[in-house]
Order: structure tokens, then C-alpha cells, then sequence
């Protein structure tokens, strides 16, 4: 699932980088160490797996700390590019290709989009520091590192969709590839260990109910944009 999450994070940013001809603003220095950070993080998640896989448990130990180190850099530098989106404004890379005419309607701008950043990052942030505070229980550490990274594919997701679809993207376009990575979890557990882990169920149930609620419920609300405004001030 490592490697699954770093080739869609490669092919969903990397063309905008490599060809920014299309893009409809300049990449920024804030961006830009966000993109690296955030694939210096999931590619630690795939070392620390390989090491776990071959038995060098000391090791991945070890290579942990490293861990807590990213994890302090990724959460102030999602947070402000997601406030710079808000201000920069939506789909400023060209990849994701959004119709004008729904962002004049306020169905797909900025503010709508940043729910699924903000609410992401939190996600993330409370399944990462839980992991590595359960980090000598291994069958619950794993777990929640895991759905942790999960909860970061959606705009890789996003991005990845813009290249191959014609189609002004919408919340149910990406749910789908996103609850393939949550089934996989649940489909390991019965596969390999024969049941599904209580944690591995209430994750997955948990993380698919909380997509369309933020897309359907919350971000349109005017009082998210009101504080989404407040943040972005």
C-alpha cells in the first residue's frame, strides 16, 4: 500500500511540476517544501514496512524518531499551503481542471475544497500521534499508521483523476479510489489474519462516513466558509 500511495502521489503532482504549462499560478516555495516533506513522510512509511517485513524491528525502531520529526514539519506546512489555496484560490495547479461556472455557483471554490485539507490534516495528525504513542502494541500501531496514511491520498487522489477525466471533479469522483484503500485494510486483516481487527472496522467505517459528510453537509455551510474566511484573514 506503500508503494501504491507513493507512485499516486509521483503521477498525480509531478506532471504540473515537470510541465506547468497549464498551471493558472506559479508553484511557490511554500508548496514546494509541503510536496517534499509530504513524500519524504510516505516514503518512510514504506522503509519502516520493508524493515518490519524483514524482521529488523531494531531498525524501524530507531528509524522511528525520524518519524516524529516530519510529522512535526507536515502539520504547520499543510495547514498554511491550505490557507494559501483559500487565498491563492482553487485548482491553481490546472490539474483538476474545475469548471468555471461552478466555481462562480460556490460548488467547487476554495473554501468548499479546503474542508477536505483541514479535516484530512486533523485526521492525520490524531491517528499519527496515536500510532506512535501505541508503538509497543504492534497490531494497533500498524493500524492506525496505516488508516493515518489513507487519510492523506485525497489530494493525490484528486490530482490523479484531473489528468485522466474530462469531468469537473466532485467529492464522489475521488470517494471512490479513497474506499478502495479503506477496503484493502479491511481485506488484509481477513485475508491474512482470518478476522477483521475491531480498530480496522471502526476506522474504515469511520473515514468513509466522514467524506461525504464533509462534502455535502459541512463544506457548503456558511459557517464553514465564514471561519474558513477568519482563517485565510
Amino acid at each position: 500500500m506503500a508503494i501504491v500511495m507513493l507512485a499516486i502521489s509521483i503521477v498525480g503532482f509531478m506532471p504540473s511540476i515537470v510541465h506547468p504549462g497549464g498551471r493558472r499560478a506559479p508553484l511557490t516555495l511554500l508548496a514546494a517544501a509541503h510536496g517534499m516533506v509530504f513524500f519524504a513522510w510516505i516514503l518512510l512509511f514504506l522503509v519502516q514496512s520493508l524493515l518490519v517485513a524483514f524482521q529488523r524491528v531494531g531498525w524501524h525502531r530507531r528509524l522511528g524518531l525520524t518519524s516524529v520529526f516530519l510529522l512535526a514539519l507536515i502539520i504547520p506546512l499543510s495547514y498554511a499551503t491550505t490557507v494559501d489555496m483559500v487565498r491563492r484560490g482553487f485548482d491553481l495547479s490546472g490539474d483538476q481542471r474545475v469548471d468555471s461556472q461552478s466555481q462562480l455557483k460556490g460548488e467547487l471554490d476554495a473554501p468548499n475544497a479546503s474542508v477536505f485539507n483541514f479535516f484530512g490534516l486533523l485526521a492525520f495528525v490524531m491517528l499519527a500521534i496515536a500510532a506512535i504513542c501505541y508503538r509497543s502494541r504492534p497490531e494497533i500501531h500498524k493500524r492506525l499508521m496505516l488508516f493515518a496514511n489513507i487519510e492523506l491520498m485525497g489530494p493525490p487522489i484528486t490530482h490523479l483523476i484531473g489528468h485522466f477525466s474530462r469531468l469537473a471533479l466532485t467529492p464522489p469522483m475521488v470517494l471512490v479510489p479513497f474506499a478502495l484503500f479503506l477496503l484493502t485494510g479491511v481485506a488484509r486483516d481477513y485475508l491474512v489474519d482470518k478476522r477483521i481487527h475491531p480498530l480496522t472496522t471502526g476506522l474504515a467505517i469511520g473515514m468513509f462516513a466522514s467524506f461525504p459528510l464533509q462534502g455535502v453537509v459541512i463544506g457548503p455551510s456558511a459557517a464553514w466558509h465564514n471561519f474558513v474566511a477568519w482563517l485565510a484573514r
